[in-house]
């Protein structure tokens, strides 16, 4: 089924299906920082709008509810909806902030845990022994509000764990609240809801997982470049500012590379710009081959690089970086090794107050090699004189 999502969504083209975009569908995990952020304001601005309109709607079924229940029974919804409108209103005010998955998660708990928290309290009203014989138009609306409660799955971009999960909740209370149905209720009708809220589930939750795999493929087709299959610049600088977000507030290390090809453009005033791409394309995919599931490598512009590296300090990176150099990063259209500047910072040693800050210190740093000759490492060191430990062994690299 997934298979069949998937190719649906890439326009039919088996070619583009792959392991991580699988992956993609099943966990978030495997979820690209800037896909987080994003699936996450998607979630919230759903549930405040959700709720707005619930604020609304609630308050208005007192009408309805004056045909259908006795005055007691009434004052008791009525005071139950004044509740759940002031829940819901709260929800939408008390999100606004929020732009991590933790959030989204959490307005998602909120808001099903409201809805279902009313089924619960205006089920063991509704007195319905025989629901084909139901003619009230109040009452009606009661016996389907927990499909519209499992409707609300399909407004949502979840991955299959989350929307598995979130039915398995859901189907469980339904299953405690049907036992507040009356005794003489017909056991048969009350399988036939739950079936049909089966497969209602199940329909709403394929709608979930689609809408998520649509929005991955949309945002790679807008954050990829599509030389060197590394995030676009702009892409680049939105992932590092929440990475760089979460290092601070949890005090994590966190680490950026700042490369630059030597002599590229030499290549393409000998050799034209298609050898140049085939250049940075091979120097982009060995850079990925070098880098972890956690890293992130951004296409900062023409043929300058940044690797971001996320729970990493700066002997970490410089670590990884002399991996990449002993993996080499291809060679140029004469059979050179194509070399490269690096400049290394960490966000704990430059103590800085943004991320833009931190990509200017990588710069100076790669800026120091490139007027060294290049093809070396520039790690930053917080002294007064902003000195630098470099890498002077020449790993495997041809000069």
């Amino acid at each position: 089924m997934l298979v069949y999502l998937y190719d649906v969504f890439s326009g039919g083209g088996r070619q583009s299906l792959s392991v991580e975009g699988l992956d993609r569908l099943f966990s978030n995990e495997s979820h690209s920082p800037l896909l987080k952020r994003r699936r996450a304001r998607v979630i919230l601005s759903r549930v405040r709008f959700l709720s707005l309109l619930c604020v609304v709607a609630f308050p208005l079924g007192f009408l309805l509810d004056l045909t259908t229940f006795d005055f007691e029974s009434y004052v008791t919804l009525g005071i139950t909806r004044v509740l759940m409108a002031v829940l819901f209103l709260a929800l939408f005010f008390g999100i606004s902030g929020g732009e991590t998955m933790r959030d989204a998660y959490r307005a998602l708990g909120i808001f099903f845990a409201i809805l279902l928290t009313f089924q619960t309290m205006y089920q063991p009203l509704l007195d319905i022994v025989d629901i084909f014989a139901v003619t009230n138009l109040a009452a009606a609306g009661y016996l389907l509000f927990p499909f519209l409660i499992v409707g609300c799955i399909a407004i949502f971009p979840l991955t299959v764990k989350e929307a598995v999960l979130t039915l398995v909740l859901f189907f469980v209370v339904q299953m405690l609240i049907l036992i507040l149905m009356p005794e003489n209720a017909d056991p048969h009708q009350r399988l036939g809801i739950l079936l049909i809220l089966t497969v209602t589930g199940f329909l709403c939750a394929f709608a979930a997982i689609s809408q998520l795999l649509y929005m991955s493929l949309l945002i790679d087709q807008a954050s990829i470049d599509s030389l060197t299959r590394c995030y676009s610049r702009n892409s680049g600088e939105e992932i590092i500012d929440v990475q760089f977000k979460i290092s601070k507030r949890q005090n994590t290390p966190f680490s950026l590379v700042f490369i630059d090809l030597d002599r590229f453009k030499s290549v393409n005033d000998r050799y034209g710009h298609e050898a140049g791409d085939r250049v940075l394309a091979s120097a982009a995919t060995n850079i990925r081959r070098n880098a972890r599931g956690s890293d992130v490598i951004v296409r900062w512009g023409g043929e300058e690089f940044v690797i971001l590296l996320p729970n990493t300090d700066a002997k970490g990176a410089h670590k990884s970086i002399r991996r990449l150099r002993n993996i080499g990063l291809g060679t140029r259209p004469d059979g050179t090794m194509v070399t490269a500047s690096f400049g290394i910072v960490d966000r704990q040693s430059a103590n800085v107050g943004d991320w833009s800050a931190l990509v200017d210190i990588a710069d100076n740093q790669m800026y120091e090699v490139k007027s060294r000759g290049g093809n070396d490492i520039s790690v930053y060191v917080p002294t007064d004189d902003m000195t630098a430990d470099t890498d002077k062994d020449d790993l495997a690299v041809a000069k």
